[in-house]
């Protein structure tokens, strides 16, 4: 399709995520005669709810606190099937909230942006889309989400493979697992949350032939503990929905857990027990946010909880080799993402389950016919399954071609792109610069929802007050006839030192993962960086408080 010239929005939202949901709501609610529209690469909303569909896929935040405030209403009518939901769950959540308050009318789907250009003489943004399609818009705002672009295995061969392979974010949408994987042996490539998850799923599925992991490095997890919700329980929890919700915002993560005031030295070994035992026995991220307060900040406490939680582990897995390959031998629990499980150590278990420990013997290459490892040996398979993620939190941005102000580039990376984009780069080695993680200086006009340096956690909760930020401040644009608005560097320099210091002295800044924005899998992303704030929810809002009240203070208008 050639180059076609749009109409001029006052607001482009690139994604159907719940952050594009909730802004886009907040924002017809407040600039009605505004042309707003939501530009989404899927052909329906839900963001990481509609891409993941692969098995196993659910909630790990309690469903009750999962989900927007603004519609009581819509509170009240809807039905959780289960304490933690599952995918197809969720997405009729989100796709009947939207249809409720008729977003779709200002949405287009299967529309993905490549490019976005600043008009410095227009003061609006040239947004194309991989057909060719032009927008232009006098304010943008990104709601990619944090984990939204996918990343394949680097791995020598692997477009050799002749069996069907897939990243779990891209699963077939007219899969059939008992059909489709019946009498096949099937490998999966990763142990991270969204691994954990397929592969429990896949073990549980009586026809497969076999069911090969491949483990780089594996991770710690813990018992999810779901359960089925009644409609009397359901009942009761409606009636309650004020107090949960209090209860998250009064949360420096916004989830329905808060971590015991105590030290871990401060009790005795007895009392430790019976702390962690109680907290093992909770659902949620009771066992990960409900621990004693010094657990993810002082090495020898986080040494004797990650013995605890081993432990645990060693009693779920009968093969004692297999439990040691299982067991993070480089990072301490809770320093990195703690994905929660329903029998995944117990898959393990199974006569067809085969865990390859890569760390023992790695892939040499994929073949036509599987993967053989350095050992010589090739594990034959039918199905591979991509389960290495996403280039988390900046990757979103780097998928589209960015150029702000003076035409600088938003991401370039030392070694991969030439030196001059590197030079004059927003974002350097995807080292994230912004003023409370809502814009990036150089960047005018341009705002992020669930971006980088923001609060996250229950990301509901998240997105619901950055939206909500978002919205003040085109109000006060609205209000004072600016059509121009860019965070200072001052204070992006000021907001990103704070964003740093708030993380020191977290033990998980010594770990290589995606919340220290590392991914072996991406190129040029390879040094640590502070891509998300941790000085917690309560601190995060505070601060942007401040700034509304001292008239937006830290943002240049005109």
């Amino acid at each position: 399709m050639g180059s076609i010239e749009r109409e001029q929005f006052d607001v482009l939202i690139i994604g159907a995520s719940l952050s594009g949901i909730c802004s886009l709501y907040h924002f017809r609610e407040q600039f009605p005669s505004w042309n707003i529209k939501v530009l989404e690469a899927g052909s329906g909303v839900g963001g990481t709810w509609f891409w993941n569909r692969y098995p196993g896929a659910r909630f790990d935040s309690e469903s009750i606190s999962y989900q927007f405030s603004w519609d009581k209403e819509f509170l009240q009518e809807w039905d959780w099937k289960e304490t933690f939901a599952a995918q197809p769950d969720i997405l009729k959540y989100i796709e009947t909230l939207t249809d409720k308050h008729h977003l779709r009318d200002h949405m287009q789907f299967n529309t993905r942006i490549k490019s976005v250009h600043w008009q410095d003489n227009s003061r609006t943004w040239l947004l194309i889309d991989e057909t060719g399609v032009k927008y232009q818009t006098r304010f943008f705002v990104s709601c990619m989400g944090v984990l939204s672009a996918p990343t394949p295995p680097a791995i020598p061969g692997i477009e050799s493979f002749e069996g069907q392979a897939f990243h779990t974010a891209s699963w077939p949408e007219d899969f059939v697992m008992s059909r489709d994987f019946s009498g096949k042996r099937i490998g999966v490539i990763g142990t991270g949350a969204t691994g954990i998850q397929t592969i429990t799923e896949i073990a549980k599925e009586p026809s497969i032939k076999s069911l090969t992991v491949f483990q780089r490095t594996p991770n710690w997890s813990a018992p999810l503990r779901n359960a089925k919700i009644t409609k009397e329980q359901m009942k009761e929890m409606k009636a309650e929905y004020d107090a949960v919700l209090q209860q998250c915002a009064s949360s420096a993560t916004g989830f329905l857990h808060d971590p015991d005031p105590r030290k871990t030295m401060e009790v005795t070994h007895e009392e430790r027990i019976a702390h962690w035992e109680k907290i093992y026995a909770q659902p949620g991220f009771a066992k990960w946010i409900g621990n004693f307060s010094d657990t993810y900040t002082d090495r020898e406490a986080n040494r004797l909880y990650s013995n605890f939680i081993a432990d645990k582990i060693r009693q779920r897995v009968h093969d004692p080799e297999v439990a040691e390959s299982l067991i993070p031998k480089n990072h301490g629990f809770g320093t990195r993402r703690v994905p929660l499980e329903s029998g995944y150590f117990e898959s393990y278990n199974q006569s067809n389950v085969h865990l390859v420990d890569l760390q023992k013997t790695p892939i040499d290459t994929v073949t036509p016919n599987g993967i053989r490892t350095a050992d010589g040996k090739e594990h034959e398979l039918d199905i591979l399954v991509y389960a290495t993620g996403f280039d988390a939190i900046t990757g979103a941005f780097n998928s589209v071609e960015f150029h702000g102000k003076d035409n600088s580039p938003l991401i370039a990376c030392s070694g991969v792109d030439d030196r001059d984009a590197y030079e004059r780069a927003v974002w350097p080695d995807h080292r994230p610069y912004t003023y409370l993680g809502l814009m990036a200086p150089g960047m005018p006009n341009m705002f992020m929802v669930l971006g980088p340096h923001q609060s996250y956690g229950n990301i509901p909760r998240s997105i619901e007050y950055s939206a909500l930020v978002v919205r003040d401040l085109l109000s006060y644009a609205r209000e004072n006839n600016y059509t121009f608005v860019e965070a200072t560097r001052k204070a992006a320099d000021e907001w990103t030192e704070h964003v740093i210091d708030s993380n020191k002295g977290q033990l998980s800044n010594e770990i290589d993962s995606w919340m220290t924005g590392v991914n072996s899998n991406v190129k040029g992303k390879m040094m640590r960086s502070v891509a998300r704030y941790s000085g917690g929810s309560i601190e995060y809002r505070r601060r942007c408080q401040q700034c509304k009240e001292n008239g937006w203070m830290g943002f240049t208008f005109a």
